[in-house]
């Protein structure tokens, strides 16, 4: 059974900043963390609180962060038992973000969650603007709501169906790497509303919480631009994209599979001087001298350029994503949980 614990905090805390960027660490990620409130410091200036969501993080671990003016959170665990462990390709901590969910985050009128695995290069102020829920395409392999799930063997067909009825599986999905929202879209029903999608759904996700919140915001979000979530590494070790030519608001480096060096902080990755110089500058973060924020690209003709070398280095990828859409929608008018296949660029 699933069961959903509001995190702890200091009910005494009330914030005069409109704006909160949150990211979430369990104890093996804190530099993580720090990397990534470092560049955002560094790189954005930006003006709003910062908040740390600690997945079962001992007090004492969590003293840096709070002598720089960094709030934190105890993310209580999310679930009473764990999800068996082949099902799940990303540790149970990633679906602690779910918290952000919570009403106590009223008390600012947005907030940004950015994952603790990217690089902030450039302002976030705009996404303070969204009216509603925000966040990126996911890349343009697992861009569908059908590849985010994945049917039990044990599973027969038109359970499976019914699971989903109502949902178009071939809609577009988001990336849960990086979100943001206005609060007004948060009340007392919106964590019991997702606790009863998670126990539905508890063991149909390849990506557990990404699965959740799609469904949840099924056709109520907006697609914010590439840039704010480019996924660096595959760019570069997998379309050859040159390190200089890769460029965006947040660079996003997941693991794909059990792959070596696609994480920002492996020494032999193209970007590990990047976030090995923001780590070391987490020290010197003062919360109340914000330096200049770093300018976005020289001009609108080279960000054009930029947008379209991009899309050019991933046609592979935008043709077997449309191929796949077309795919699906011939398959789901047979039996929904019948078997597809999925069509990877190579």
């Amino acid at each position: 059974m699933v069961s959903i614990c509001l995190v702890s905090y200091d009910a005494s805390y009330t914030s005069t900043v409109r704006n909160l960027l949150v990211t979430l660490a369990d104890r093996n990620f804190l530099d993580q963390a720090k990397q990534l409130f470092s560049s955002v410091y560094w790189n954005t200036g930006w003006q709003g609180d910062y908040m740390l969501l600690a997945h079962e993080v001992p007090a004492h671990e969590l003293q840096w962060f709070r002598e720089k003016g960094i709030l934190t959170r105890d993310a209580t665990p999310l679930f009473a038992t764990a999800f068996e462990s082949e099902r799940l390709l990303y540790p149970v901590t990633v679906t602690s973000k779910l918290h952000v969910f919570s009403v106590d985050f009223k008390k600012w009128d947005s907030v940004i969650f950015v994952d603790a695995d990217c690089i902030v290069r450039y302002p976030l102020d705009a996404l303070t603007r969204t009216k509603r829920f925000s966040a990126a395409r996911d890349w343009l392999g697992s861009a569908s709501l059908e590849f985010q799930t994945k049917k039990p063997a044990d599973m027969a067909g038109s359970e499976y169906s019914e699971k989903f009825s109502g949902y178009n599986l071939v809609a577009t999905v988001f990336n849960t790497g990086l979100f943001a929202f206005n609060t007004s879209i948060l009340d007392e029903n919106t964590l019991p509303e997702l606790e009863s999608i998670c126990r539905k759904y508890h063991n149909l996700g390849r990506f557990p919480e990404q699965l959740w919140m799609n469904l949840y915001f099924y056709k109520r979000w907006r697609e914010l631009p590439l840039e704010y979530n480019l996924f660096a590494s595959y760019l570069q070790k997998k379309r050859n994209v040159p390190k200089e030519d890769i460029d965006g608001v947040v660079l996003h480096f997941p693991r794909f599979g059990d792959e070596k060096g696609l994480r920002c902080w492996d020494k032999d990755n193209e970007f590990y001087e990047e976030w090995k110089g923001n780590l070391d500058r987490a020290e010197l973060i003062d919360l109340k001298n914000i330096p200049k924020p770093n300018k976005r690209w020289p001009g609108a003709r080279h960000l054009l350029s930029g947008i379209w070398k991009l899309r050019f280095a991933l046609r592979k990828d935008y043709l077997g994503f449309y191929r796949n859409k077309l795919r699906l929608r011939t398959r789901l008018r047979g039996v929904l949980g019948a078997p597809v296949r999925v069509v990877h660029p190579v």
